[in-house]
């Protein structure tokens, strides 16, 4: 059976950035407009700064505060450090935001010799020589000793069988349950950890959470710890959460959908990879699965960021049945170094053309690659198309022109640049050119007809758009296009740049009696 050692970093945060424990700092980010405490050093808390507070409520408390803003590279930063913690055992991961765990492999020796305590002051005296403060914690589950770890006042081995009653005397707080259970438990005066575990089950499972009803779990010493990630552990290319009860509500979902993106977070980062797909498998209950796909801008290993981007697609999704597990798919990962490369990379400003163009080709597939070409043609929605990009320039030959060969321009020819007064080109020298037409920013594919009420003189008044009738403010035009009759699809268009009542500014054309949607400018 294996052990957990959890070492928590209460400052890992500020010391990451160069600041230390005893110093007054805080570490900020901009939440809703407002600039608030994401965590501060353990002087800067007994000062009167405590994490939720807005940069102004913490000042106001404690004036010689230092304000640190949040950077990207956070969870970078914790995976290295989880590196330092190899020599224990190689299964060790962190757990973002500021904490590390290594899954201790049983030892042959049993208990005739304390190694666990050897290995939690090994853990102890390695972190502090790389300047962190750290309180660390041994015990049969990583979620047990994490909370230990936490929100305990020191070090401890916790023996196999004890979490329950190391858990009892903490805070409530220290199981992370959803905020309405837990206002709910305080109201009726459950504040600690051996206070809940006491409460039975059966009564919890109609009145919480899932989430909580897990915690309810793991303080009466029922959980079964998940496994833990490294370098030399296998991947997952699926997480899989079997949920007690069925769970019908968004809030629960993303709850648990949270921290599975944690634990994939924590493997990924400490094998060096990342992702740029995830997919999502709701398993509802009574049979069927309904699939969420997701994909990223750019590789990540970052819960927030992914959990930002797939909140607004959860929102979306009605799922016709309950949900009774929750599967998490890494389908493709890739190294990761904890950066996006991009073209306007450092490293990249001497790669050649043809080598840009190849490599863009490989990632998008040929025919995803092209250069705009116009053509010379009055039919809007053929006036361009995509050709390939061009081939690398061929360097013009180099040394003394061969016997015979003549240059492009004769040296001894009239300079043709001084016209004669009288000739009609001279008077356009320097005049400006002409203005092309305007054209919207967004061309429809295909022209879409359009009801319209007619107004003065027979243009529309009103457009039937969206399943709706809306007002035509102002109307600019004609500009007139047509083709010759010896083309193969003649047309004669009268187009009008309409901007309606609702803001929108439409491109509106008439041919034959009937008007149609053509195209949309920028409202501005």
């Amino acid at each position: 059976m294996s052990r957990y050692l959890v070492a928590h970093l209460p400052a890992f945060r500020l010391e990451r950035c160069g600041w230390s424990a005893d110093q007054l700092v805080a570490l900020a980010e901009d939440q809703r407009g407002a600039l608030r405490l994401l965590t501060v050093t353990p002087a800067a808390r007994a000062a009167g700064a405590l994490p939720g507070m807005s940069v102004t409520e913490a000042r106001a408390r404690c004036p010689a505060l230092q304000i640190e803003r949040r950077g990207d590279d956070e969870l970078d930063d914790l995976g290295a450090l989880a590196l330092q913690l190899h020599r224990l055992a190689p299964r060790v991961a962190p757990l973002p935001p500021d904490a590390l765990v290594v899954a201790l492999n049983p030892s042959p020796l049993g208990p005739r010799m304390d190694v666990e305590g050897a290995a939690l002051r090994e853990a102890r005296q390695r972190l502090t020589e790389l300047g962190h403060l750290c309180q660390v914690v041994i015990a049969d589950d990583p979620s047990a000793a994490l909370a230990c770890a936490t929100w305990g006042n020191h070090d401890a081995v916790i023996p196999h069988g004890g979490g329950p009653a190391a858990l009892a005397p903490l805070p409530l707080g220290a199981l992370g349950l959803p905020a309405g259970d837990h206002e709910l438990l305080l109201s009726l005066g459950v504040t600690t950890v051996g206070a809940f575990a006491a409460l039975d089950g059966a009564s919890l499972a109609g009145r919480l959470l899932p989430p909580s009803r897990g915690a309810h779990a793991l303080a009466r010493g029922l959980t079964a710890p998940p496994p833990v990630g490294g370098p030399g552990a296998e991947l997952p290319g699926q997480l899989t959460r079997l949920l007690p009860d069925p769970v019908d509500q968004l809030e629960a979902l993303v709850f648990i959908l949270h921290a599975m993106l944690r634990e994939a977070a924590a493997r990924l980062a400490a094998a060096g990879l990342a992702t740029a797909h995830l997919r999502v498998l709701f398993g509802l209950d009574g049979g069927g699965v309904h699939e969420l796909s997701l994909r990223l801008g750019a590789p990540t290993r970052d819960p927030a960021r992914a959990l930002r981007a797939l909140r607004p697609r959860l929102e979306g999704v009605h799922l016709p049945a309950p949900v009774d597990r929750v599967t998490l798919d890494l389908p493709h990962t890739c190294p990761f170094d904890g950066r996006q490369h991009d073209l306007l990379d450092a490293h990249r400003s001497a790669e050649g053309f043809e080598d840009v163009v190849a490599r863009l080709q490989d990632a998008l597939g040929a025919g995803a690659l092209g250069v705009p070409r116009p053509i010379d043609t009055h039919r809007p929605e053929g006036a361009w198309a995509l050709a390939p990009p061009p081939a690398a320039p061929v360097p013009a030959p180099r040394g003394p022109a061969p016997p015979g060969a003549r240059s492009a321009v004769d040296p001894r020819a009239p300079r043709l640049l001084a016209a004669l007064p009288d000739d009609p080109a001279h008077l356009w020298e320097g005049a400006p050119p002409p203005t092309a037409p305007p054209r919207p920013a967004l061309l429809l594919p295909q022209a879409r007809p359009l009801d319209v009420r007619a107004g003065r003189w027979g243009l529309p008044a009103a457009l039937h758009l969206d399943g709706r009738w809306v007002g035509v403010g102002a109307l600019r035009g004609p500009e007139r296009l047509s083709s010759g009759w010896w083309t193969a699809a003649p047309f004669t268009r009268a187009y009008w740049r309409a901007e309606l009542s609702d803001g929108r500014v439409a491109w509106l054309y008439q041919e034959e009696g009937h008007w149609l949607l053509h195209g949309w400018w920028d409202a501005g």
